[in-house]
């Protein structure tokens, strides 16, 4: 792979091989400063305006004009970048005319020396139609003379070719890109929007097949689908902005967060506050309850994976500082000991309660509830309490209890090993780790927490419910208070508490409006307020 220098305004000079992929959301401006970078030196631009109509009978014409045509159609994207490129017909027959030309040579050659013919194998229409055929190895793609088709290799033997035209738009996009990228005349390849048109895992295996096919260019993909970005390997991304661009130095963010990293870097430019929490996009309680709560057009929420997706995720957005908005994170206390939740990254909070189902167990929660629903408040809180205490027993109790403590010997072992405990003798590497478990006396430890922690999660049972909340699971409390309230599951639980909060839906006079006043003031106790 050749090295190849780009450079680009407000930013600097680039120099490597690997590809450049300039990611944005649309109004950022990056095509713009495509535009800038082709400016400033020669570069082969493939528009996201292509129109993709092939004739059924290609121009004849010496390839000189063929190349001609072309380049004024890159020169007119350089100023009017929303002018539609209209270029398909003269690329492939410029692939046509180079490949026949070669044909003849040889022929020339042949007759010249007397000798047998050498056959042409690695001309760029030749290249082309191998592209094709590892991307679509049931389509023959058959450009014989001025008359470009298509051939079926799982039909039946009579039937006929199809025209270009006939394609569907991800095969008129693939032949298109691949013979501009055949054709390219300069060691920059700029592609704005390369995912046009594509299924998202066939445009990654093009992109992929399309720089093995051109090692003496670098390509500069401009773009705004982060999924692409991310699938560029050892590309250098660049954050679009109005006036150039700012880089991500991958390597000083853990890849575990890199999504979210780019992801938050793209928003749009109104965001004020970027919120990473635990959770999956669109699945379970928190990723429904914070698309409600979070209502405002400045929140911009992620969520993360589990706590140590949460930190690294806060960590390496303050770290790279892509982003003015305020970064935050939030994770459940969960089963960890209160040491650990002390060391958390900074920007980041935890849960006073055991996790985010826990807040809708809070008093003020469950007797809003309970009085929206025609039920005695207290009467209802009482009765969430005494059958928590009722459940929690026996098996069930000792299982909380045995968490704890497992989650306490868990954070023993990582401080214990270092390594320093590894040397070049297996037998000392060995001895030493054994003598740091002796060292541990974890057998006695062991015992103690449990008695320890029998006694904390005693203690938060027999009391008033504030420590419960901390103590206990919330999602098995979260069940108990379902049916206490006499509502058929904990989905229809949640949904009511969503729906109250759904600012968007409310109107002022609903039933509902003062239900979602209520748990609000109640929530906040808990999480960030919902407005930037």
């Amino acid at each position: 792979m050749a090295e190849v220098a780009i450079e680009i305004p407000g930013y600097g000079t680039q120099v490597g091989e690997a590809p450049i992929v300039l990611l944005g959301p649309n109004g950022s401006g990056k095509t713009q400063l495509a535009q800038k970078i082709a400016r400033a030196q020669s570069v082969c631009a493939i528009s996201a305006q292509r129109r993709t109509w092939v004739d059924d009978n290609l121009p004849v014409q010496d390839e000189q004009n063929l190349r001609s045509h072309t380049r004024s159609q890159q020169d007119r994207w350089r100023d009017n970048a929303w002018q539609q490129i209209e270029d398909f017909n003269f690329i492939l027959s410029t692939l046509v005319q180079e490949h026949t030309n070669q044909l003849t040579l040889n022929n020339e050659n042949a007759i010249a020396c007397n000798e047998a013919v050498q056959p042409v194998r690695d001309s760029k229409l030749m290249l082309l139609q191998g592209l094709w055929s590892r991307l679509f190895p049931k389509r023959k793609l058959e450009v014989s003379g001025f008359f470009p088709r298509v051939r079926r290799l799982d039909g039946s033997a009579d039937d006929a070719p199809y025209h270009l035209r006939q394609m569907s738009d991800g095969e008129r996009t693939i032949l298109y890109m691949a013979a501009r990228v055949l054709t390219a005349e300069y060691p920059v390849i700029l592609v704005d929007e390369p995912e046009l048109h594509m299924h998202s895992r066939l445009s990654v295996k093009f992109w992929d097949e399309a720089e093995k096919l051109r090692p003496d260019c670098r390509f500069l993909y401009v773009t705004y689908d982060l999924n692409f970005a991310l699938s560029r390997r050892r590309a250098t991304v660049l954050i679009a902005k109005l006036d150039g661009a700012t880089s991500i130095v991958m390597d000083e963010v853990p890849s575990s967060v890199a999504t979210e990293v780019l992801g938050a870097a793209t928003l749009p430019f109104y965001a004020k506050r970027i919120f990473l929490f635990e959770g999956e996009q669109g699945k379970g309680f928190a990723s429904e309850f914070f698309s409600v709560w979070f209502d405002d057009d400045e929140t911009f929420t992620i969520p993360s994976g589990n706590r140590d997706s949460v930190c690294s995720a806060v960590s390496g957005l303050k770290t790279v500082g892509l982003v003015a908005a305020d970064v935050i994170g939030l994770v459940d206390r969960d089963f960890y000991s209160d040491e650990v939740l002390r060391g958390v990254t900074a920007g980041v909070t935890v849960l006073p309660v055991h996790e985010i189902e826990s807040v809708l167990c809070d008093q003020h929660v469950v007797k809003a509830l309970a009085s929206y629903l025609g039920k005695e408040p207290s009467e209802i809180w009482n009765d969430f309490l005494n059958r928590v205490r009722t459940t929690f027993q026996a098996k069930t109790l000792n299982n909380v209890v045995a968490r704890r403590v497992r989650s306490r010997v868990g954070d023993l072992l990582d401080g214990a090993f270092t390594g320093a405990q590894v040397v070049a003798d297996a037998a000392k590497t060995g001895q030493n780790h054994q003598d740091t478990l002796v060292n541990l006396d974890l057998p006695s430890k062991v015992g103690s927490m449990f008695a320890e922690e029998s006694r904390r999660v005693a203690d938060a049972l027999a009391g008033d419910g504030t420590d419960l909340l901390a103590i206990l699971p919330g999602k098995h409390a979260l069940d108990i208070l379902s049916s206490v309230l006499g509502l058929s599951d904990v989905k229809q639980l949640t949904g009511l508490v969503t729906s109250s909060l759904d600012r968007r839906r409310l109107k002022p006079g609903d039933s509902i409006h003062s239900l979602g006043h209520q748990i609000e003031t109640a929530l906040l106790l808990y999480l960030p307020p919902r407005i930037a």
